[in-house]
C-alpha cells in the first residue's frame, strides 16, 4: 500500500534525540536493519545443478522488496551463485534440484564464504571483510510450493507411498531383495522378467501362460487334472 502525504514521516521515532542512550539505540537499529542479512526468501531465477552431478548454485531474486519514500516496491535484483543444499551425508542422498520458480528460504552466513566451494575440506580464510551479507546466502528449503506430481510420502501411519507417472526405475550392480512378512501383490497389465526365474511354489487359480520356446524342469511336477499341449493330453 503506498504512503500518502499523510503517513509520510521520517525513521526516527519520537524520543530518539532526547537523550545519548535514545540516539545510540538508533543507530545501531539503524546499522542492523540496513546491514545486516539474517534469514529471507528468495524465487529461483536459475540452477546450475544438473541430474545426479554434484550440487551446484542458483540465482535468487529476494522476495521482500525495498520500497521508495512513497511506498512503492523497488525492483530488485538477483543475488547470483548461491549454494543450494542437497538432503546428503556423505555418497548417498536424496536428489532434489531447485528449479526456476521455486520460492526458497535462504539463510546469509556470519561472513563471506566465497573460498569455501566443492571439494573444500579445510578452514579457509574469508574472501573478504563482508558479514551477514545476502551474497553469502544459502538457501536451505522451500516454502509455499505447488502441490507435487512425483513424490514419496511418508505417513504416520508407518506406510510409505511412491507415486511417479512416468517410469519408476530401480538400478543396482548387485542384489535386490524384496522381504515382507505378508503378501506382495503386483497388479499391472502386464509382467515382464529378462532372466532367470526361480519360483519355490506356484499357486495360481487364474491359469499360468508361458510363452516360449523350451521349458526345462528339475524335480517332480504334481498336477491335478489334465495337462494339454498341442492337443497331445496327459491325464489320470
Amino acid at each position: 500500500m503506498a504512503i500518502d502525504q499523510n503517513d509520510k514521516r521520517g525513521l526516527q521515532r519520537p524520543g530518539t534525540a532526547e537523550s545519548d542512550f535514545n540516539e545510540l539505540q538508533y543507530s545501531i537499529e539503524q546499522y542492523l536493519n540496513n546491514e545486516v542479512e539474517t534469514a529471507w526468501i528468495g524465487r529461483v531465477d536459475g540452477c546450475s545443478t544438473e541430474g545426479s552431478g554434484p550440487t551446484g548454485t542458483a540465482d535468487v531474486t529476494p522476495m521482500t522488496a525495498q520500497s521508495d519514500a512513497e511506498g512503492q516496491a523497488l525492483p530488485m535484483v538477483s543475488v547470483p551463485a548461491l549454494p543450494h543444499t542437497r538432503l546428503q551425508a556423505g555418497k548417498v542422498g536424496i536428489i532434489i534440484n531447485p528449479v526456476p520458480g521455486d520460492r526458497v528460504v535462504c539463510v546469509s552466513c556470519k561472513g563471506d564464504i566465497s573460498t569455501i566451494n566443492r571439494g573444500t575440506s579445510n578452514p579457509q580464510r574469508p574472501g573478504s571483510f563482508r558479514t551477514f551479507d545476502q551474497s553469502d546466502s544459502v538457501i536451505v528449503g522451500t516454502l509455499h510450493t505447488e502441490e507435487p506430481t512425483t513424490y514419496i510420502r511418508l505417513e504416520q501411519d508407518e506406510t510409505i507411498y511412491i507415486k511417479a507417472p512416468d517410469k519408476i526405475t530401480i538400478e543396482t550392480d548387485a542384489e535386490v531383495i524384496i522381504k515382507s512378512a505378508g503378501p506382495v501383490t503386483i497388479d499391472a497389465p502386464t509382467v515382464k522378467i529378462t532372466g532367470t526365474l526361480e519360483v519355490g511354489s506356484i499357486t495360481s487359480s487364474g491359469g499360468v501362460s508361458i510363452d516360449t520356446s523350451t521349458v526345462s524342469m528339475t524335480g517332480d511336477l504334481n498336477v491335478t487334472g489334465n495337462i494339454n499341449a498341442g492337443g497331445h493330453i496327459h491325464g489320470n
